[in-house]
């Protein structure tokens, strides 16, 4: 299957535009950072010089005009202002409209003609191109020009500081082309007594990486003229990056620094070259030194071209990685098979391959699960713009502050995570962050916080929300829970379970339903989706400090590797990320007929996973066993009859039939095509702490 071209341009052009709004709120926070804008340019730059080969020349014409008012912001002719910021928010959207919109319909045509006429207003220098704009952007239709590095050697002549030339400003002119590194030498600087306080004796030299031509180059020293002698020299390209970079004595000699009969005295001594060249008055110290720092700055620019293109990527679709990780996953059943069936031959051949199998299996199913494996960071960067919208339209101060960004986690997994962390989000901005005014009446600065953070925890992973508003009402969610048959009313129940409730469908204690909430149609998302991701949600909350919501989710949904548990007759599968300690239960030390026991100090309630799921056997076992497992801050022990090996498989979802079986997350088929079911550990802890059903 051929992968369309426009298809991977715009999913690049996506990503460009996700960096360009990213760019935009940093700016926001500190619009003098010409990094930034520099980046946010770039990125506008790539997007149009592409779009313009597939045709899309209404999008080519709006991020023209934006780049051009993004240079004159980045060459300090205009000021990244709050207006013009909110207008590059709004040309990111339409970009991104007119991207998945090709041809556009007029009315985003019409869209696209009035934000192009917004920015023309602050492209005040347009009708004025200078040097610095002609050398530092490529021309439309052009293409991208590549890196090559530069060496250029600065001599003063006697009349340069006495004509004006400031060196310093030629040398900042230089370095904003590109990456540079500068060296100065001070070797021809005489004694005290012979020094002309108007005469430059220092020289420097230059190497330059970048995209710019000769001719730029020689273009910054234009009205320097026969003040100084300026060479520029190609002293790396991209074709020779594949060969090792010059030796000392070659660049001494190119830069004129020793002639050929000094080197082959030096080389004959069969001694350090640099070395035997100081000491024997050919060349000074600072002069050697400077070569060796040009030699390992071309190998270093090398070596990361090199890497760059050994560790290039290509594009594959979400769809592809997942039927690979499927076919992984069948895969792992189908050696499950082959292991047991190898068991029971007891051929040794048979066994050993057997278990080769098994090895390459675990290692293959490894990479292909890494493969869909990405930074939650990317995730977490979207809801940045959220934030910064949400509370300039509920009047608000709010900072969104992300940790643990770098945690990894299956692309599938963060698909389904994104429409719960926006509701949730969501909900903090309009019901926990209170307004300014009362904040500074409760003692809290007029900005609120909201934290997203991200941890590993075993096989799972902790995503927490909290922010430092004023806190869930109890009270007022139990009212309206009772109101809804939610909770029995004059019940004890404990603050927890009050608050699960506003994950209930159709829930919300808003008076009065605005754009953003009171339909109570927003939090049931995030009970929906954490149930088709196997995970669970817990919230805690503290009133005038705010609130904290926990999601816990595992890491992929492909496959499972868990403890296998005999009850009754049946086979049941306990996730090992969730177990803690494997006991006898005739070990534990409690009272007959008791259902809780010492652990560590700790009371430890017990689930007898028998008398849960009303499961009969002919016969008692002689030895029972205690699985502690802990979802959270919570354990319990699970009684089961048996314990075996531990399995890996594939997790098949349970039919509609089983929907309302509390306990259970789904099922796989063990290597002899015996079914058993998976045990959702998060429900059970829920469940002990409920009276025991009957």
């Amino acid at each position: 299957m051929h992968t369309d071209p426009l298809e991977t341009f715009r999913d690049e052009a996506r990503e460009l535009l996700v960096a360009l709004e990213q760019n935009l709120l940093a700016l926001e926070e500190n619009p003098s950072d010409q990094e930034m804008m520099g980046a946010a340019f770039r990125n506008l730059h790539t997007i149009k010089g592409s779009a313009g080969m597939f045709g899309m020349d209404v999008l080519v014409e709006l991020a023209h005009q934006v780049e051009s008012v993004f240079a004159l912001v980045r060459d300090g002719k205009e000021q990244a202002s709050q207006g013009l910021l909110s207008l590059g928010f709004q040309a990111k959207d339409i970009l991104g409209d007119l991207l998945a919109q090709h041809p556009p319909e007029e009315a985003l045509r019409q869209r696209a003609q009035e934000l192009k006429e917004a920015f023309a207003l602050y492209d005040h220098a347009a009708q004025r191109p200078s040097r610095e704009n002609s050398s530092s952007r490529a021309q439309p239709g052009t293409g991208e020009r590549t890196e090559r590095t530069w060496r250029v050697h600065i001599t003063p002549g006697p009349q340069f500081l006495r004509h004006g030339n400031n060196p310093l400003l030629l040398l900042q002119e230089l370095t904003d082309l590109g990456t540079a590194l500068v060296m100065g030498f001070s070797d021809q600087v005489p004694s005290l007594e012979e020094l002309d306080p108007q005469a430059c004796y220092l020289t420097w030299q230059v190497l330059l990486t970048t995209t710019a031509t000769e001719q730029e180059l020689q273009d910054i020293f234009i009205f320097v003229g026969d003040d100084a002698r300026v060479e520029i020299t190609l002293v790396d390209d991209v074709a020779e990056a594949e060969l090792p970079y010059k030796r000392l004595g070659e660049i001494l000699l190119e830069r004129g620094d020793i002639d050929a009969a000094a080197l082959e005295s030096a080389i004959s001594e069969r001694a350090y070259l640099g070395e035997k060249l100081v000491e024997q008055g050919f060349v000074s110290p600072e002069r050697v030194q400077s070569a060796l720092e040009e030699q390992r700055y071309v190998q270093k620019h090398r070596e990361q071209r090199r890497s760059a293109e050994a560790g290039s990527s290509i594009r594959v679709s979400t769809e592809k990685l997942g039927t690979l990780v499927n076919l992984v996953g069948e895969f792992v059943a189908l050696q499950a098979h082959l292991a047991h069936t190898a068991e029971t031959t007891e051929d040794d051949t048979f066994l050993q391959m057997s278990e080769q199998m098994n090895r390459l299996v675990r290692e293959l199913r490894t990479t292909a699960i890494e493969m869909r494996m990405v930074p939650i960071q990317l995730l977490f960067s979207g809801f940045l713009r959220l934030v910064r919208d949400l509370s300039r339209e509920l009047g608000k101060k709010v900072s969104l502050v992300t940790r643990g960004g770098e945690t990894e986690l299956d692309k599938t997994v963060i698909d389904l995570l994104k429409d719960p962390l926006m509701h949730i989000i969501r909900n903090s901005l309009d019901h926990g962050i209170e307004n300014p005014d009362l904040r500074r009446t409760r003692g809290k600065p007029p900005e609120g916080t909201v934290t997203l953070s991200a941890a590993y925890a075993g096989a799972q992973v902790l995503i927490t929300i909290a922010d430092d508003g004023g806190g869930m009402d109890a009270d007022r969610i139990r009212a309206k829970a009772e109101q809804k048959g939610l909770l029995e009313p004059g019940q004890d129940y404990r603050q927890e379970e009050i608050l699960q409730c506003i994950f209930a469908p159709g829930f919300s204690t808003a008076q009065e339903t605005t754009n953003v909430s009171g339909r109570g149609v927003g939090m049931d998302v995030v009970q929906k989706n954490l149930e088709q991701l196997s995970g669970s949600v817990r919230v805690t909350s503290v009133p005038g400090e705010g609130s904290t919501i926990t999601l816990r989710i595992p890491l992929t949904l492909a496959i499972v590797e868990g403890l296998l548990a005999g009850i009754g007759n049946n086979l049941y599968l306990i996730n090992l990320s969730y177990i803690e300690r494997c006991l006898d239960l005739a070990d534990i030390p409690r009272r007959r007929g008791e259902m809780f026991f010492d652990y560590n100090g700790e009371i430890v309630s017990l689930l007898d996973l028998r008398e849960y799921f009303r499961l009969t056997t002919d016969q008692e076992p002689p030895h029972r066993h205690v699985v502690v497992v802990s979802a959270g801050d919570q354990r319990i022990g699970l009684v089961v009859d048996a314990l075996h090996d531990t399995y890996q498989s594939v997790i098949k979802p349970l039919g509609s039939l089983y929907d309302g079986v509390e306990g259970v997350g789904g099922a796989i088929i063990l290597g002899d095509g015996t079914p058993a079911l998976v045990l959702d550990v998060d429900r059970l802890t829920r469940l002990s702490e409920q009276p025991a059903q009957t």
